[in-house]
């Protein structure tokens, strides 16, 4: 299980997050849902500062923006982000998990020349190849049409499926169905969606209430 406890956080005067608790179990994936400017995105950070310096759990960060460097081709992109060689890193990749990515099919593609679903497949690969437990992702919908949407909902299923624990912010209901626990950020706090949700109140509604 992994506990985050009193998690606040201010910009100067202004405070962002105010005493936020969280925890998830294996296999969990949890959706941080909030309109734009509600501090989903420095919620992430912080809990992945939060388990910096905590040696049992493995945080991997994917931000909404990829982190990738455009004139590099795919295995030079990873190996900014791991201590592999790029023999392991090739290793990794011709196998599963990894080769569930894809990213051997354009392996000779620098990141100039992607398209948005080979850029988001990347940049999971920079981080799962140091193979998280905890797999944090801010908007991995934004901008994939709807194959590679349904693409990367498959790997995020299979490393559910492995006992890895995800915790994504999103505005995207679909990412909200295929989670099992849903949170509102708003106020500075996060408020359990369940109980809205269990009788027939969308996301989209929850959001604007």
């Amino acid at each position: 299980m992994f506990q985050i406890n009193n998690i606040s956080k201010n910009y100067g005067k202004k405070q962002i997050l105010n005493n936020i608790s969280l925890e998830a179990s294996a296999g969990d994936a949890i959706g941080i849902l909030g309109i734009n400017g509600s501090g989903k995105s420095t919620l992430l950070t912080c809990i992945a500062s939060y388990f910096a310096n905590d040696t049992s759990v493995n945080t991997g960060y994917v931000p909404q923006e990829n982190p990738l460097f455009d004139e590099l081709k795919p295995v030079d992109n990873i190996k900014m982000w791991t201590k592999l060689s790029k023999k392991q890193i090739m290793d990794k990749l011709n196998n599963p998990p990894l080769l569930d990515m894809g990213i051997i099919d354009f392996l000779d593609t620098p990141v100039k020349k992607m398209s948005g679903g080979m850029k988001k497949r990347l940049s999971l690969a920079t981080v799962l190849i140091n193979e998280p437990t905890l797999l944090l992702l801010d908007e991995p919908f934004a901008a994939l049409d709807l194959p590679a949407k349904q693409d990367i909902l498959s790997y995020m299923a299979s490393f559910r499926a492995n006992q890895g624990t995800i915790i994504i912010a999103s505005h995207d209901e679909d990412v909200f169905n295929f989670c099992n626990k849903v949170y509102l950020l708003k106020n500075k706090e996060l408020i359990d969606t369940d109980e809205l949700h269990s009788k027939g109140i969308s996301y989209a509604d929850i959001l604007r209430s």
